[in-house]
């Protein structure tokens, strides 16, 4: 007779425990979980998000040609596999954070050393797929139908300046 092996105790539960992520707090450095992690070195990741209107490779490749799109951000992680954790929330990327209530996301304030920001005051228009100055034609988010959706003139929803939804 072979002893039965001792097994944890398992149990059902909606939501795995996943553990948080490392955080970066500024001038003090990694922390996950309450704890500091010693001898971090951070991972950059390039984070490319996308609007909706185009999101196969050579449309965005033609959106770069003609200088239409969001802007390609850095994301700082402590471990090369948290970069969806860090990455910008769509509020964030495309600076209308008025309209998001969710209070800040992980990622942090960082920017190409040659990025270009003349004006800070732009916000990214989805209905002309550029930063400007917001205006009351200007759709703050968009939902668009996948992909291929390049015959599709409009979107199925828009949000206006004031953040209604049209539909």
């Amino acid at each position: 007779n072979q002893p039965q092996p001792a097994f944890p105790f398992f149990t059902y539960v909606n939501y795995p425990l996943r553990h948080r992520p490392a955080e970066y707090v500024e001038g003090e450095g990694w922390y996950q979980g309450g704890h500091r992690l010693r001898r971090v070195k951070p991972y950059k990741h390039l984070i490319w998000p996308r609007d909706g209107k185009r999101g196969s490779t050579w449309g965005r490749m033609k959106d770069i040609i003609q200088g239409k799109g969001p802007d390609i951000h850095v994301a700082l992680s402590a471990d090369k596999t948290d970069y969806m954790w860090n990455r910008p929330r769509r509020a964030r990327w495309s600076r209308h954070t008025n309209l998001d209530d969710r209070g800040p996301d992980a990622a942090l304030k960082y920017e190409f050393p040659w990025a270009r920001r003349e004006d800070t005051m732009k916000c990214y228009d989805f209905r002309t797929r550029k930063y400007c100055r917001p205006n009351r034609y200007m759709w703050t988010d968009a939902v668009w139908p996948d992909e291929p959706n390049d015959e599709f003139v409009y979107p199925y929803a828009m949000r206006d300046i004031r953040g209604e939804w049209i539909q």
